[in-house]
């Protein structure tokens, strides 16, 4: 017998969207049969969707939590932990979040993720991974040569800076020279690196010079975090992947020369993978000039109408294959208490919205097809990061994380809507989808608006697959 049964809705599988019934049992999916065909007394609960949509559970590959606000370190401001966070995500249609696990100096490897695992544990009511990640200029030899071991463990996808990202920040930059040693561990054991790329010299230089002309207002962020920072430093961990044999995944691209660069890598055969934000793909430098213009902001900057407007080209012809958030989750009194390009907060509180803002401004307002829709908002992080087929994909044996979405509503978004801060960049725009229900594992985790499971979420194991690590495969 089933656990649960769902029916009648319109489900999109790799091979296109069909009215069809899932059957799970055990967590997994063990049945995809054309609707009408099932038998419901086979089930312990049934769940007529009545021809809703039905798409994998999101998966948003770039949140950070629990952590220090790195422009609040002398106060020791925190962002919300795993338990805002994923309350946030499943209320939103998004299924499993990936964090980063910090290696300290004196660190075992393990010892960081175990660290940042213990924050998670029993408080997330998503599944999430964690990207095993580097703060310090230099890491040591002894460290480096655990990396293949970790990776052996299930620790998939990795991440460095490339800069500071300000100049009061703490340290966070890694240089080009640990970065070779990292990527080489990375190539040889068969993981993802995952990179902050800005140039820092340009970067201090633009500070330093902004900071002479008396122009510190948040308006010139754009010009401290610029596009031709985006383009040299792209292009140059670009060549030293290309040469190392590793795969890498560009966060928070933001430019359309940082777009550029990576269509040139892939066109190479590279296996060269963007991300982007939807605040990236939404609004520009010119809402930085608002009230409280820091809402919209996350690094490395909001730029022109152009630079924004090739991220939708981007991400709807596969030249860059994810839709994260960069997701920092506090509230309104925290995201606003810098003024300056000094000590502005980065991130943003977007989990919720994603699946609703990527199907308004992708499917309703561009006409993309559904397919399309998975990959970037669920298909291509699990592919890329090692979670493919157990997530990121409605098929046999998979895990039953399943979103689904009302297409039928269209509503104006108010903070009050939302669950993971007290604001929301979002205020004001109109949705055309909103999730009516979020599956987890087989447990309906939310329905209409409640929340139905306390936290079950678990840590998952990341296995990149050859194909991602060769070749430009998503």
């Amino acid at each position: 017998m089933l656990d649960l049964l769902l029916t009648n809705g319109l489900v999109v599988t790799e091979y296109g969207a069909k009215q069809l019934d899932i059957g799970i049992l055990g967590g997994k999916i063990v049945s995809l049969v054309e609707s009408g065909r099932s038998l419901a007394e086979e089930a312990r609960e049934t769940v007529d969707l009545g021809g809703q949509l039905v798409v994998p559970g999101g998966i948003d590959p770039h949140v950070h939590t629990n952590s220090v606000l790195p422009t609040a370190a002398e106060s020791g401001i925190m962002c919300f932990g795993a338990d805002r966070a994923s309350e946030g995500a499943i209320y939103g249609g998004t299924t499993t979040l990936i964090d980063f696990a910090h290696w300290h100096p004196g660190d075992n490897l393990e010892d960081s993720f175990a660290r940042k695992a213990k924050e998670w544990d029993g408080l997330t009511y998503t599944d999430y991974a964690l990207h095993g990640t580097f703060r310090e200029q230099e890491i040591p030899f002894e460290v480096l040569d655990q990396v293949p071991d970790a990776i052996a463990n299930g620790h998939g996808s990795w991440k460095v800076w490339m800069t500071n990202t300000t100049p009061t920040r703490p340290h966070q930059k890694t240089d080009l020279g640990n970065i070779w040693g990292l990527m080489e561990k990375v190539a040889e054991a068969g993981a993802m690196l995952a990179v902050h790329a800005e140039d820092d010299e340009l970067v201090m230089y633009a500070y330093k010079r902004l900071e002479r002309a008396k122009q510190t207002d948040l308006q010139y962020m754009p010009d401290a975090h610029n596009n031709i920072s985006e383009k040299i430093s792209f292009e140059r961990v670009i060549s030293l992947a290309e040469y190392t044999g590793a795969p890498i995944y560009l966060m928070h691209v933001s430019a359309k020369e940082g777009v550029e660069a990576i269509a040139k890598a892939r066109g190479r055969g590279l296996p060269v993978y963007g991300e982007i934000l939807p605040h990236y793909a939404y609004f520009t430098a010119e809402d930085y000039k608002h009230p409280h213009g820091a809402i919209y902001h996350t690094y490395p900057s909001l730029k022109s109408e152009a630079d924004r407007d090739s991220m939708w080209e981007a991400l709807i012809a596969g030249t860059v294959s994810t839709l994260a958030t960069d997701g920092v989750c506090t509230d309104f009194d925290v995201k606003t208490r810098g003024r300056t390009i000094f000590d502005t907060t980065g991130g943003f509180a977007g989990i919720e919205m994603r699946m609703a803002v990527a199907y308004t401004e992708g499917v309703h307002k561009r006409g993309i097809d559904l397919n399309r829709y998975v990959d970037f908002t669920s298909a291509n992080a699990a592919r890329i990061l090692g979670l493919h087929p157990q997530k990121g994909v409605i098929a046999i044996g998979s895990d039953a994380d399943l979103a689904v979405l009302d297409t039928g509503v269209s509503r104006v978004i108010t903070k009050d809507d939302l669950h993971e801060a007290d604001y929301t960049a979002w205020e004001g725009y109109r949705v055309e989808a909103w999730p009516s229900m979020t599956v987890l594992r087989g447990h309906i985790m939310m329905r209409d608006g409640e929340l139905k499971q306390g936290p079950i979420g678990h840590l998952l194991k990341q296995h990149v697959g050859k194909d991602v690590r060769s070749r430009p495969a998503c």
